[in-house]
């Protein structure tokens, strides 16, 4: 009998983290787990770290080439050997309960094919810098997936047979793979979510990167996958392409034109699937975060077309975040 749970690792020049992002999958209350980590041609001390490890529960796999993340993701779903596959990126760090809580949730929900989590945001020397939170219903996250990916890839759970046979295991999209496989699990409406935090999600210069050519085109067309299916019976296609715009080239679209349609296109899914809750907030927070002009254009705009969206913006954090920018 194989562990119940293969935490998957993959690493690439993780020296600096990946001894402490073990260490806490170690830690875990639920211990029927094996940790399989794959070096994929690391050209640092990873491999030396993770080898520094005895606890039987540790599998290494390295790989002489670098083969990217895709790849090794795909790659790793093929090893493990247990049911249930935990990710977690080699700087990243998850909670003592982690598993015991997404393996209860697995059992107790025989339709999920994944879970994620919330996770908290820590910096490069592991001080607390904000909360990441997942939407809270399967209605919130199919809207959101239309504009953004809002899940920490590092909190997810996955059914490894499930995953390979019914989706193919993760798109060859190198720029957007877990954005594109968590498209298809929640057009099957076989996601689940938990609001604790589980994981803390860390970020740095290497973990911060923007698309650009073949990745816009592949984070562009994933978004109007997801824009047609969960939008498709109430928005035209005019609606569509401006808001697709509107996020392929941030500032392309001025706020005014956007807050209209999309308000419009809000209100509607609300009617008919529940409250969105803060998502619309945060995707105005998230849009307006590449942007260049003044976060005061879209005060403005939603003064005029609907001033009761702006006490769910979390200005304050907005502000906070463009001003730090603005010192790098």
């Amino acid at each position: 009998k194989g562990p119940s749970i293969t935490i998957l690792m993959p690493a690439y020049n993780a020296e600096r983290y990946i001894a402490e992002s073990i260490r806490s999958t170690l830690a875990q209350t639920f211990d029927d787990f094996e940790l399989l980590v794959i070096d994929d041609g690391s050209t640092d001390g990873t491999h030396e770290a993770a080898a520094s490890f005895s606890d039987p529960r540790v599998r290494l796999h390295r790989r002489c080439e670098n083969r990217g993340l895709v790849f090794t993701l795909n790659e790793g779903l093929e090893m493990a050997r247990a049911p249930l596959v935990a990710r977690q990126d080699a700087d990243d760090l998850c909670d003592p309960r982690r598993l015991a809580i997404q393996f209860r949730y697995m059992n107790s929900n025989p339709g999920v094919d994944a879970v994620a989590s919330s996770a908290l945001l820590v910096d490069e020397n592991g001080r607390h810098r904000g909360r990441l939170r997942v939407p809270s219903t399967s209605s919130q996250l199919g809207w959101d997936l239309c504009f953004r990916n809002p899940i920490p890839h590092s909190s997810v759970m996955l059914r490894r047979e499930e995953v390979l046979k019914r989706f193919g295991g993760y798109p060859d999209s190198p720029s957007s793979e877990d954005y594109a496989l968590w498209s298809l699990i929640a057009q099957e409406g076989r996601f689940g979510l938990i609001s604790d935090a589980l994981v803390s999600y860390r970020i740095h210069a290497a973990s911060i990167m923007k698309s650009s050519g073949k990745g816009v085109e592949e984070i562009s067309a994933i978004r109007r996958g997801n824009m047609e299916r969960v939008m498709g019976g109430v928005a035209t296609r005019e609606d569509l392409d401006l808001l697709q715009m509107a996020w392929r080239s941030p500032g392309a679209v001025p706020w005014q034109a956007y807050c209209m349609v999309f308000e419009r296109l809000a209100y509607l899914h609300e009617q008919r699937h529940g409250s969105l809750g803060k998502i619309p907030g945060i995707e105005y927070q998230t849009l307006c975060q590449f942007r260049e002009d003044s976060p005061i254009l879209l005060f403005h705009a939603l003064i005029r077309n609907h001033p009761k969206r702006l006490i769910s913006i979390p200005w304050m954090r907005m502000m906070a975040s463009m001003l730090a920018a603005s010192f790098r």
